[in-house]
């Protein structure tokens, strides 16, 4: 057996040694001790439960690792294998009542085939069927995301008690009001059934999740570093990550500089340094880190929506939340007009109750809440997986509304790495290439800007000393005006910022307009009051950027590219994505603006870019998608992705969509054959039986839509 951690404390157990075995949820989980299994089952806020402990562990052998002995024979590890864990108690409970109240419920119906002398025998059989579906209810717990427990137990109960009530009476109807008592206990637990298995893996993923992020924390106190759990530190506080540790806080790093895999189970690596957000659940590959934290415990990007009940996103999503609160409400008014159909047609006390009991199973379909909330609890684990965290299920539910997706393109969609492809002097008597390339980059050492950063590495490559310029400003997107050690006036930019400066561009204007129609980015270089030459940029494609566009428009989001680079080198770049909407030469300080008017037609507006770069867009935003941002202290942002690959910023918005399409058709699955089913019983055109059979129904296809749809995922 694989050696593990205890779930208590964190530290690495053999479990053939280990002290204490519980079987909690139906899993086999080992720990140290009791005082580890008290301490884990304290933090899942669940009551202690009886200590089950095992023998003495064997002594410690002495000798190489297990890894490095030589290999024992077939007989010898077959005689010491562990033997495959049986079905919990509870399961093995569980199944009895369903065998019993299946078989109950459908010989309701089914013993009719004795003839009469068998008549006497449906009031018991459904009496019975109905105690093995109230058990069945009482021993499975709730879930939150399922509706309440009475939109199951009271239709049949309804039911059976018209069953009983009939034979006394001497009913007309008495064996066709059994057979719906009957139908509908059978019907109810198998619909129970559906609902557990399809949860099965989804309550397995999510217990996974939190048991990998329940480690050991090292939180700084002073000059000593405290062990202490994950769920105790508190934000504000600073721990340290040695290599080959699982990060147990989201937090931003304030020392170190360490290969990360960003999130858990990430198959990527990327580096983090100070001042970069880290998630829980990260890795440290090499090196060492100290954070400080920013969320703890249940508010960590990672645990926030699967954890606790009321912001698990099964429960909270809004269209969860509405479906099943209409079905709790909605089926006792659905009852109600059943029998009121009923009455009105004249049918006496015992029919109008049967027909009020099966007008609330018609429309009371527990499988429908359920399994859309399956839906829901798939898609946020398969969004975990990509590295993706929403702020809350509200956001979820807004990126599936996003229509326009709008993508910055500097360091966004294109590299944010150019480098220099042409430097040409203009006009009679032009500087030598040396000279232009000196002056620009001694101006471009007031600026931050990608390019500045390409003009001072080509000068070092070639040998250039930078010119000693003075009074440099950096103008935000537009460029950097100094003086030069001439004494003239230096301006290093595009277009505008000549313009601005009253500098004539027309000689240049012809070559300029070729460059950027080869997708490259063009700065003009003046000195007094004449252009002196220009330089040509290249930046590269984001790998996975055109995979990513690609996604976009596959789930109906229109891709718009905003830049403030020049309108052809802009549309080359669309070209290339396939992007037909771009929104050229935007400086960064109106892009929030320009992406509030994107809205003003009733659009949805997405953008994707990095919170350091294009938070005036990101703010803008009706849903903000903040690459490399998981783990950090801002909470506006809609979705926070905890790498920075483009396809998973696009997925944050597909992965909603695609389950937006899914709940309705599931909706539209398991809805329509009990609406149909509560029609023909108000009206009296179809028997009642047809009101459960119908719930059954819809029942197997919802859970056939959702097997279909998790086999896709």
């Amino acid at each position: 057996m694989a050696a593990s951690t205890c779930p208590g404390c964190g530290q690495g157990l053999d479990p053939l040694r280990a002290g204490h075995v519980a079987i909690l949820d139906g899993q086999f989980l080992y720990f140290c001790g009791p005082d580890c299994k008290q301490a884990y089952l304290k933090r899942q806020g669940r009551p202690p439960e009886e200590e089950v402990s095992t023998a003495a562990p064997p002594g410690v052998a002495f000798g190489p690792p297990p890894s490095l002995r030589p290999p024992t024979s077939t007989s010898t590890s077959t005689s010491t294998s562990t033997p495959t864990p049986t079905p919990s108690a509870p399961a093995r409970v569980l199944a009895t009542l369903d065998v019993l109240g299946l078989g109950f419920g459908m010989l309701a119906p089914a013993i009719g085939l004795l003839g009469d002398v068998a008549d006497v025998a449906r009031p018991p059989l459904v009496v019975a069927a109905w105690a093995m579906l109230a058990l069945r209810v009482v021993r499975q717990p709730r879930d939150p995301a399922d509706p309440h427990a009475l939109v199951v137990l009271a239709p049949a109960a309804g039911a059976v008690v018209a069953a009983c009530w009939a034979p006394i009476v001497d009913d007309p109807r008495a064996v066709s009001i059994a057979v719906l008592a009957g139908v509908a206990c059978a019907v109810a637990i198998a619909v129970e059934v559906l609902v557990a298995r399809a949860r099965h893996r989804i309550d397995a993923a999510r217990q996974r999740v939190v048991q990998a992020l329940d480690v050991g924390v090292r939180v700084i106190h002073g000059d000593d570093a405290v062990a202490m759990s994950a769920a105790d530190v508190r934000p504000g506080e600073q721990f340290v990550v040695e290599a080959g540790e699982v990060v147990g806080a989201d937090g931003t790093v304030v020392a170190g500089e360490a290969r990360v895999a960003p999130w858990l189970d990430a198959s990527v690596e990327v580096l983090r340094r100070e001042g970069d957000p880290v998630v829980a659940g990260a890795r440290v590959v090499a090196s060492r880190l100290r954070l400080t934290t920013t969320f703890s415990g249940p508010d960590r990007a990672w645990v926030k929506m699967l954890s606790l009940a009321p912001s698990r996103i099964d429960v909270a999503a809004p269209t969860a939340r509405a479906l099943r609160l209409t079905i709790e409400r909605g089926a006792p008014v659905a009852g109600l007009l059943a029998g009121v159909g009923a009455f009105l047609g004249n049918a006496t006390p015992v029919e109008t109750l049967a027909a009020t009991a099966a007008g609330a199973m018609a429309f009371g379909a527990k499988t429908l809440s359920s399994l859309v909330a399956c839906h829901f609890a798939r898609a946020h684990l398969e969004a975990l997986r990509s590295g993706i965290a929403y702020k809350d299920p509200r956001a979820f539910e807004r990126a599936a509304s996003a229509n326009v997706a709008v993508l910055s393109a500097r360091g966004t969609v294109l590299m944010g790495e150019p480098d220099i492809v042409a430097i040409e002097p203009i006009g009679a008597g032009a500087d030598e290439v040396d000279r232009v390339l000196s002056l620009a980059a001694g101006a471009e050492t007031a600026s931050t800007h990608p390019f500045a950063a390409a003009i001072l590495r080509a000068a070092r490559t070639r040998g250039v000393r930078p010119d000693h310029v003075r009074n440099a400003t950096a103008h935000a997107s537009l460029g950097v005006t100094a003086f030069a050690s001439s004494g003239e006036r230096l301006v290093v930019g595009g277009r505008a910022i000549m313009l601005e400066e009253k500098i004539g561009v027309a000689v240049a204007d012809a070559r300029t307009t070729e460059l950027e129609a080869q997708g490259r980015s063009v700065l003009l270089v003046a000195l007094g009051d004449r252009l002196v030459g220009l330089i040509a940029l290249q930046d590269g494609l984001r790998p996975g950027a055109r995979a990513a566009v690609q996604m976009l428009l596959d789930a109906r989001i229109e891709p718009v590219l905003l830049s403030g680079e020049a309108r052809d080198t802009c549309e080359t770049i669309g070209r290339a994505l396939d992007i037909d909407h771009v929104r050229p030469e935007v400086p960064d300080a109106d892009r929030g603006p320009e992406v509030r008017a994107l809205g003003e037609g009733g659009h949805v507006i997405a953008v994707i870019g990095h919170p350091s770069g294009d938070d005036g867009a990101l703010g803008a935003a009706d849903v903000a998608v903040a690459m490399a941002a998981a783990g950090s202290t801002p909470g506006e942002w809609a979705v926070a992705i905890a790498g920075d690959d483009l396809r998973d910023a696009a997925r944050a918005l597909a992965i909603p969509h695609a389950t937006r399409a899914r709940v309705r058709v599931a909706i539209a699955l398991g809805a329509t054959p009990g609406l149909i089913a509560l029609l023909a019983v108000g009206f009296g055109i179809a028997p009642l039986a047809v009101a459960p059979l119908a719930t059954m129904l819809g029942a197997a296809a919802v859970a056939a839509h959702a097997r279909d749809a998790a086999g896709r995922g």
